[in-house]
C-alpha cells in the first residue's frame, strides 16, 4: 500500500537496488551477484567492464575521469552500468540520476535533483551543509526546496553560475570523505540546463579529486541536429574522457544469455531464430525468450506489445495511463488519474510489475524500459492520449504536491499543451511553468515555456488578461531567458521583430541594450550603436538609465575611445546619483576612475578606485567589487606596479571564491594575475595559473587572450611549436568576431616575435606593416609600443613617425620608447635600457638590453663592462630558463672570450638554491608554514588541486621532511619562509 511509509515490493526489479522517489531510477550500492529481471547471470561486456574499472582505478590515484556510453535502445547500456557499481567497495558511493522525457524537452534539472536528494538521504540537510564552503545551502535550494531558499532572485545574473560552482563544491567536500560515481543516465533526454551543468563538472572535474562520472545516451536518437553530439564533441578533448559505443552481442553470448533466462539449455534451432531475429539485441533477445514456445511476432513493435497483451484488460488500462505519464510516474499522481485507491491501483498494476513491464519504486512505477513505453505511448488512439493528457494536467492543478519537487507547473503544461485541447489553460500554465523554470535558473526551459506562450497568444482572445502581463513582456522574459541560456540568435529574432512595433521608448531601450551587448558577443557590428542608441532613449531620471550608460562607457573604454568613454561614464555617475542607485554609481565610479588613471595619473585617481571598492564591499556586491579589482589590477600593471597588480588580481580571485563563482567569474582576474606574473619574471607560476584556467574551458575571447600569454612564455623558453599554435588559435579568435586593438595588438607584438624566432623577418615586417592599418589603433599607446618596438627588431622602415605621434604614459612606455631608441638609432642607450627595465623589475626585458649593451661594451674594447652585463643577463636568463636567451648570451661570450661569473644571493637564496627549491615551491612553503591544507593552497595560488599537491609532495622530498610541521621547521631554521613584502621576482 502507499498511504503511508515505504511501500512493500511487489514484483522484482532487474538487479537488487534502492530506489530514487524523483528520479525513479535505481540507486545502486554494495550488492551481491546482479542477475536480470529473468534471474539469469550477467553475460559478456568484459572490454567494456575494464574501460570502467580502468577509469574507477584512475580516480582513486587522484586523477579525473569519465566515461560517455552510447548505444542503440535495449542494448544494455544501464544493465552494463549495474553491474559496474555492484562491483565496487563500500568507499565508493554511486550517485545516479536520470534525465526525465518531457515532450520534447527534458525536465529541467532533474538528473542533478536526484544526486541532491540521494545525498540529502546519505548525509541529512545538515549534513549536505557542513561540507559546503560556508557550511550552509546557498543556490542549491533551487533545485532541492529541502535544502532552503537560495534567498536572492537570480536577477544579479550570477545566480546560475553560483549554482554551477556550489554543485561542484558539494561533489568535492563529499568526495573528501568518499569517492564518488556519479552516473547520468539517458542524456539523450537531457534539458539544456542539466547538459550544461554535466559540461560544468567534467570540465572542472581537476577540482573533486574522487569522482568518476559516467554518462549514458541512446546512439538511436542522436540524429544529426541533436545537441548531445556537440557537447560530446567538446568533451571527447577533454583527456580524461572516454567514450564508447554498446554494441550488440554475439550468437555465443546470446545463448549463454537465453541458458539463463530459459533455465536451460536452449536447442539449437531457437537459437539460431532468436539470434536471428533480435540481431543481438538484450532487450529483443528476452522478449523473444519469453515467447519461446509461441509463433515469432512480426515486428518489433509487436514484439515489445505482446507482454502487454497478455495482461488482464484493466491493467492493460492502467499501464496505458502510466505510459501517457512518462517513463516514470509517482503513485499519488497515477491513483488520481485513473481514480483507483491505494489498494485498487496496486492490485491492477501486479500483473505488471509481475510480468516484468514495469518496476516498483519508493514512491510510483517506471517502465522496464523506455522503448515499450514508446511503443505503448504511440499504439495508443489520439483521443485516448488527450484524454489521459488532460486528467494529468487536472491532476496536477487540483494538487500541485502530485509532482515532485514543485515541478507541477512545467509537467500541467507539458499536459495541456500535448493534449491539444483548452489554449487557455496551456497558455497560463506555461506562463507558471517559465516562473518555475526562471526561480530553478533553468534558462533555456524558461525560453521554452515563454515561447510556447507566445505561440499559444494567439489562440486566446483575453490572453493579457489570462496571465496578468502583456505580450511585450513576454517577449521580453523570452530576450533575457534566451540571453541567459546562450540562446543569442533566437534573442537576436525576438528582438528584431519587436522593436518596429513597440512604441514605449524605455523598452525600446532595454531591447536594444540587449541587442548591443548580444552584437558583441556574437562578434556581430553595431554594438556601439545600439548602446548609443538605448542611451539616448532612457529619459533622465529614469531608474534604467545609469545601468544603460555604464555599459556603454565599458564597451568604449573597451575599444578605447577614451575621450568619450569618460564622458559617457560622468554621465552615468550623475544619474546613479539622481536616482540613488549605489550599484551604478560604484560601476560608474570604477569606470572614471580607470579611464583616468590609465591616461597617466596614478595616483591622483587610484584612491577613487580603492573608495569605490570599498562601497561595493560595503553594500556587498561581489560583482561590482570584482570589476573594480580588475579595473586596478588593469592599471597597476599598465603603471608597472606589478606586485601591486598581482595582489590585486589575488583579492579579485578571493572575492570570486566568497561569491562562489571561482571557477566562473575567477578567470578573468587570473588573467590580469598572469600577466602581472610574466613581467615579474616568474614563468613557472604565470604557467600554472594559466594551465588552470584553461582548464576551466574559458570563453572563447578570454581562452585566446589566456593562449597568447601562455605562447609568451613557450617562446622566450624556446618551444616554438607550442607558441604557434597559440597564436593561431587566438588569431582565428579575433578575426571571427569582435575584437579591440589591444587583443589583436598583443597577439601581432607575439606573433612578429616568432615570426623573427622562426626566421621569417620578411613575414613579421609583413605583420607590423598591417598592424599600424588598423582602425583606432593609435588610441592604444599601451599595446602598439611593443608592436613598434618589435617592428623597429624586425627592420620595419618608416616606424620613426609613428613613434613620435604615439604618446608616452607612464614608465613602461617610456621603457619601450627608450628600447625603440635604442634599437633605430642610439645603440649607447642600451644601458639606460637595461636599467629602465630593472626598475619595473622586469627581468626579461632587462636581459635582453643587458645582451644588448654587452654587445655594445665588447665592441667598443670594454671587455669588463661586457662581462658584468654578461654574467647579469645569463642569471636572468637561467632563472627564467630562457634558453634561446641564455644560447645568445652564451655565443657572445665566447666570441668575446668572457667567462660569465655567478651573481651572488641572499641568504634566504642560497636556502633556496640548497634545497633546490623553484620559485613556486618557495611559495608554496610559505602556505604550509601558515597551515594550509592542499585545497586551500591551490584556492590562494588558482591552480588545480593535484598540481598544489604535487609541489608539497615535491617540497617534503627536497627538504627531507616526513611531514608538513617538518617541512615549516626547516624552512624557518634556513630563513626560507618569505618576510612581508619580500620579492620573489628579479634583481
Amino acid at each position: 500500500m502507499f498511504s503511508g511509509g515505504r511501500p512493500s515490493r511487489i514484483g522484482r526489479a532487474p538487479y537488487p537496488v534502492s530506489l530514487d522517489v524523483g528520479s525513479g531510477i535505481p540507486i545502486w550500492k554494495s550488492v551481491g551477484v546482479n542477475v536480470d529481471a529473468a534471474g539469469s547471470s550477467f553475460v559478456g561486456r568484459g572490454e567494456e567492464l575494464a574501460v570502467f574499472r580502468e577509469a574507477c582505478a584512475r580516480v582513486r590515484q587522484g586523477s579525473p575521469a569519465a566515461v560517455l556510453v552510447g548505444g542503440e535502445a535495449g542494448v544494455g547500456k544501464s544493465r552494463l552500468v549495474a553491474e559496474f557499481t555492484a562491483g565496487l567497495s563500500k568507499r565508493e558511493l554511486v550517485l545516479l540520476g536520470g534525465c526525465v522525457e518531457l515532450g520534447a524537452n527534458g525536465l529541467a534539472f532533474a538528473p542533478f535533483a536526484a544526486v541532491l536528494r540521494t545525498l540529502v538521504r546519505e548525509l541529512g540537510v545538515a549534513g549536505v551543509s557542513e561540507v559546503l564552503p560556508y557550511g550552509e545551502a546557498r543556490e542549491l535550494g533551487r533545485l532541492l526546496p529541502t535544502l532552503g531558499s537560495s534567498g536572492g532572485d537570480g536577477a544579479d545574473g550570477m545566480a546560475r553560475a553560483r549554482l554551477f560552482e556550489e554543485f561542484l563544491a558539494l561533489l568535492a567536500g563529499v568526495a573528501e570523505q568518499r569517492s564518488i560515481v556519479l552516473v547520468i543516465e539517458d542524456m539523450h533526454w537531457a534539458d539544456r540546463s542539466s547538459r550544461e551543468l554535466l559540461s560544468f563538472l567534467l570540465r572542472n572535474q581537476h577540482a573533486v579529486p574522487g569522482l568518476l562520472v559516467i554518462a549514458t545516451h541512446r546512439s538511436d536518437q542522436m540524429q544529426r541536429s541533436h545537441p548531445l553530439r556537440r557537447l560530446w564533441a567538446e568533451l571527447d578533448r577533454l583527456a580524461w574522457v572516454r567514450r564508447f559505443e554498446l554494441g550488440r552481442m554475439t550468437k555465443n553470448e546470446v545463448i549463454s544469455r537465453l541458458r539463463g533466462l530459459l533455465g536451460r539449455e536452449p536447442d539449437a534451432r531457437l537459437g539460431e531464430e532468436i539470434f536471428r531475429r533480435s540481431a543481438g539485441n538484450p532487450l529483443f533477445v528476452e522478449a523473444l525468450s519469453a515467447g519461446a514456445d509461441a509463433p515469432v511476432p512480426e515486428s518489433i513493435r509487436d514484439l515489445l506489445l505482446t507482454p502487454l497483451e497478455q495482461l488482464p484488460a484493466r491493467t492493460r488500462q492502467v499501464v496505458r495511463a502510466a505510459a501517457v505519464g512518462g517513463v516514470r510516474v509517482g503513485h499519488p499522481l497515477l491513483s488520481a488519474v485513473t481514480e483507483l485507491d491505494d489498494a485498487a491501483l496496486t492490485s491492477e498494476l501486479r500483473p505488471a510489475a509481475e510480468s516484468n513491464l514495469m518496476l516498483v519504486e519508493e514512491n510510483g512505477y517506471s517502465f522496464r524500459h523506455a522503448l515499450v513505453r514508446e511503443v505503448l505511448y504511440e499504439d495508443m488512439l489520439p483521443g485516448e492520449r488527450t484524454l489521459l493528457h488532460v486528467r494529468y494536467a487536472d491532476a496536477l492543478e487540483k494538487d500541485s504536491s502530485l509532482a515532485s519537487d514543485g515541478r507541477a507547473a512545467v509537467e500541467s503544461a507539458h499536459h495541456w499543451y500535448a493534449s491539444k485541447r483548452r489554449p487557455a489553460r496551456a497558455l497560463a500554465a506555461s506562463w507558471r511553468a517559465a516562473a518555475e523554470a526562471s526561480a530553478s535558473l533553468a534558462h533555456a526551459e524558461q525560453l521554452h515555456m515563454l515561447l510556447q506562450v507566445l505561440e499559444l497568444w494567439e489562440c486566446v482572445p483575453d490572453a493579457a488578461d489570462q496571465i496578468a502581463t502583456s505580450r511585450a513582456e513576454v517577449v521580453e522574459k523570452a530576450v533575457h531567458a534566451g540571453m541567459a541560456a546562450g540562446e543569442g540568435k533566437r534573442a537576436m529574432e525576438l528582438i528584431t521583430a519587436a522593436l518596429p512595433e513597440n512604441g514605449d521608448p524605455v523598452r525600446a531601450g532595454r531591447l536594444l541594450t540587449c541587442r548591443g551587448e548580444l552584437r558583441f558577443v556574437l562578434g556581430l557590428p553595431g554594438d556601439v550603436a545600439d548602446l548609443r542608441e538605448a542611451a539616448l532613449l532612457i529619459p533622465d531620471g529614469h531608474g534604467l538609465r545609469a545601468s544603460v550608460l555604464n555599459t556603454l562607457a565599458n564597451r568604449l573604454l573597451t575599444i578605447p575611445r577614451e575621450e568619450e568613454g569618460r564622458a559617457v561614464a560622468r554621465e552615468a555617475m550623475a544619474a546613479a546619483r539622481a536616482t540613488g542607485d549605489p550599484r551604478s554609481e560604484i560601476i560608474a565610479t570604477v569606470n572614471l576612475a580607470y579611464a583616468q588613471a590609465r591616461a597617466g595619473d596614478i595616483d591622483a585617481h587610484l584612491p577613487h578606485l580603492v573608495a569605490a571598492r570599498a562601497m561595493a564591499d560595503r553594500i556587498g556586491d561581489h560583482s561590482a567589487l570584482m570589476h573594480a579589482y580588475r579595473c586596478e589590477a588593469d592599471v597597476l600593471q599598465s603603471a608597472g606596479r606589478y606586485e601591486q597588480a598581482a595582489e590585486a588580481a589575488r583579492h579579485g580571485l578571493r572575492t570570486a571564491a566568497e561569491a562562489g563563482l571561482a571557477r566562473t567569474s575567477g578567470p578573468t582576474q587570473a588573467g590580469n594575475l598572469a600577466e602581472a606574473l610574466i613581467a615579474l619574471g616568474r614563468w613557472d607560476e604565470a604557467t600554472e595559473v594559466i594551465d588552470h584556467v584553461l582548464d576551466l574551458t574559458p570563453p572563447p575571447s578570454l581562452h585566446a587572450y589566456l593562449l597568447v600569454l601562455r605562447g609568451t612564455i613557450a617562446l622566450g623558453r624556446g618551444d616554438l611549436d607550442l607558441a604557434r599554435t597559440c597564436t593561431d588559435y587566438a588569431r582565428e579568435v579575433f578575426t571571427r568576431g569582435t575584437s579591440y586593438a589591444q587583443d589583436h595588438l598583443l597577439l601581432v607584438h607575439l606573433e612578429v616575435d616568432l615570426r623573427l624566432a622562426q626566421g621569417r623577418r620578411p613575414d613579421a615586417v609583413r605583420l607590423v606593416e598591417q598592424a599600424l592599418t588598423t582602425d583606432e589603433i593609435e588610441t592604444s599607446p599601451r599595446y602598439l609600443w611593443p608592436v613598434i618596438e618589435a617592428g623597429a627588431r624586425a627592420g620595419v622602415t618608416g616606424l620613426d613617425g609613428t613613434a613620435a605621434a604615439l604618446p608616452v604614459i607612464g614608465p613602461v612606455q617610456r621603457a619601450h620608447q627608450l628600447t625603440f631608441t635604442a634599437e633605430t638609432r642610439s645603440p649607447d642607450r642600451w644601458d639606460r635600457v637595461a636599467a629602465a627595465w630593472a626598475d619595473l623589475r622586469q627581468p626579461y626585458p632587462q636581459a635582453l638590453a643587458l645582451l644588448r649593451a654587452a654587445e655594445v661594451a665588447a665592441d667598443a674594447g670594454d671587455r669588463a663592462l661586457a662581462q658584468s652585463h654578461l654574467s647579469r643577463a645569463a642569471a636572468h636568463a637561467d632563472r627564467l630558463s630562457a634558453h634561446p636567451l641564455r644560447t645568445r648570451i652564451d655565443r657572445l661570450a665566447r666570441l668575446a672570450r668572457i667567462s660569465l661569473t655567478p651573481a651572488n644571493g641572499s641568504r634566504a637564496e642560497d636556502g633556496q638554491k640548497r634545497f633546490d627549491l623553484t620559485p613556486r615551491e618557495r611559495e608554496v612553503l610559505d602556505l604550509i608554514a601558515d597551515g594550509r591544507t592542499n585545497r586551500q593552497i591551490a584556492e590562494e595560488l588558482f591552480i588545480s588541486v593535484k598540481t598544489a599537491g604535487n609541489h608539497v609532495s615535491s617540497i617534503l622530498a627536497k627538504l627531507g621532511a616526513t611531514s608538513r610541521l617538518q617541512a615549516a621547521t626547516t624552512a624557518h631554521r634556513h630563513q626560507l619562509i618569505r618576510t612581508t613584502g619580500e620579492d620573489m621576482g628579479s634583481e
